[in-house]
């Protein structure tokens, strides 16, 4: 949404700045639209470029606006996949402990080798668990 807005905002504003000057490369909307998308995504093909020193201006300030916007979207995408695996890491913990407490829960009619796996589980839900703990730190 505030990519759309600024695109919006830009052209229309750049048009109303650069179309009146003499020898102006921005002469219409559709130029101006091609200019200011070209700089917010920091392209900048220059093909087309303002001839006034407020249009110069106001393209340093969207190339800005374009290198913050695109790396707050990079790095929302990236909170949000990190973020799943976090969560899906969580669940199969938790999935394991579940398991586990109702084994012991169960205790009493586990076979030996269903008592030698609930150990082994233990031991490696406990190394997992500590480890993990270890590297966020």
């Amino acid at each position: 949404m505030i990519f759309a807005l600024v695109i919006g905002g830009s052209g229309i504003a750049i048009y109303l700045i650069e179309s009146p000057h003499e020898g102006a490369q921005i002469t219409n909307l559709i130029d101006a639209f091609w200019w200011v998308s070209a700089t917010v995504t920091t392209v900048g093909y220059g093909d087309v470029v303002p001839v006034t020193e407020i249009g110069r201006i106001m393209g340093i300030g969207l190339m800005f606006v374009g290198i913050s916007i695109i790396g707050t979207i990079i790095s929302s995408l990236g909170a949000i996949l990190v973020g799943s695996r976090i969560k899906k890491h969580e669940s199969v913990e938790s999935s394991t402990k579940s398991l586990i407490i109702k084994k012991i829960n169960d205790i009493e009619h586990l076979e030996k080798h269903e008592v030698e796996l609930l150990i082994s589980m233990v031991k490696d839900l406990h190394d997992e668990v500590k480890n993990n703990r270890k590297n966020m730190i």
